[in-house]
């Protein structure tokens, strides 16, 4: 019985192993959208969140609606609970907030 034999595709088998527990994280981090800061990748498949602040007239106001929420609009919150009149509250002008989520939309009116 041959020990080095053995030996050596024992420590081929180990470092095809670690090389693939770096190499699968390292093409999702390269391949696809950055992780968010806070952000939580289990969800990441559901598909993005939008959100707009439109006028009167239907035109898009400046606003930074990221300043208001932690971290980018994870999908597997339902941004269209709170956000959108904290959004009309704060707005100036602001005549209803449009949050877009996987092919859905919601349209709620400010007040």
């Amino acid at each position: 019985m041959n020990v080095m034999g053995g030996t050596r595709w024992g420590s081929r088998v180990v470092v095809a192993v670690i090389a693939l527990q770096v190499a699968v994280p390292f093409v999702a981090l390269v391949g696809g959208p950055a992780p968010t800061r806070f952000g939580f990748q289990m969800y990441s498949g559901l598909g993005g969140t939008t959100v707009k602040v439109l006028d009167r007239d239907g035109r898009a106001l400046p606003a930074d609606w990221h300043d208001y929420i932690a971290s980018l609009p994870r999908p597997d919150l339902d941004w269209k609970t709170r956000l959108p009149a904290h959004l009309c509250a704060h707005v100036a002008d602001a005549a209803s907030v449009v949050v877009r989520r996987s092919g859905r939309e919601s349209l709620v009116r400010c007040d």
